[in-house]
């Protein structure tokens, strides 16, 4: 199995109780899917840092290192993070490669900047529910997850073949 990054970014009251829901909607998916904070990475990895103006830029990025080693290990992750900043976003998404953001609605952080292509938006007032389904099929579509039975179809096998050579590894 393969694993991947769901990386909740926006309005940081709605995204624990999403975090929540995808841990649980996506089981099955990978190896395991586990749940972590930029608030956690904060507190166990960056407690000696320096709080200066690039320190959640520091936070973000370790919880993106993070990711990708456990993507690459067959692992999936939802990263919890309202962070403002859309290119280390970004440099996030090009390090771990099987990466879905997903921009939750609502009240931004200050000085937030929204993402250039989100793969997935969650309205407000929308249901977990329906945002997991949405982030599943968006796994699907992006070739990071097998339909039911961990086998890919012919159209499958296309989109994850295209996706690779996008990537440069083909």
């Amino acid at each position: 199995m393969t694993g991947y990054v769901v990386w909740l970014t926006g309005d940081r009251a709605r995204m624990d109780a999403l975090a929540d829901a995808l841990r649980v909607g996506l089981a099955g998916t990978a190896d395991s899917v586990d749940v972590l904070t930029a608030e956690l990475v904060e507190d166990r990895l960056c407690a000696n840092e320096p709080r200066g103006a690039d320190f959640r830029d520091v936070v973000v990025r370790r919880l993106g290192w993070l990711g990708h080693l456990l993507a690459r290990n067959g692992c999936a992750l939802v990263a919890v993070s309202a962070s403002p900043r859309r290119q280390v976003r970004d440099d996030v998404r090009a390090q771990v490669g099987n990466f879905i953001e997903v921009l939750v609605h609502g009240t931004m952080p200050d000085g937030y900047e929204t993402p250039h292509y989100p793969e997935v938006e969650a309205a407000a007032g929308e249901t977990p529910a329906a945002v997991v389904a949405k982030v599943r099929q968006a796994l699907l579509d992006n070739g990071y997850v097998a339909a039911g039975g961990n086998v890919y179809s012919a159209e499958e096998e296309a989109k994850i073949k295209d996706r690779l050579e996008k990537l440069g590894y083909l």
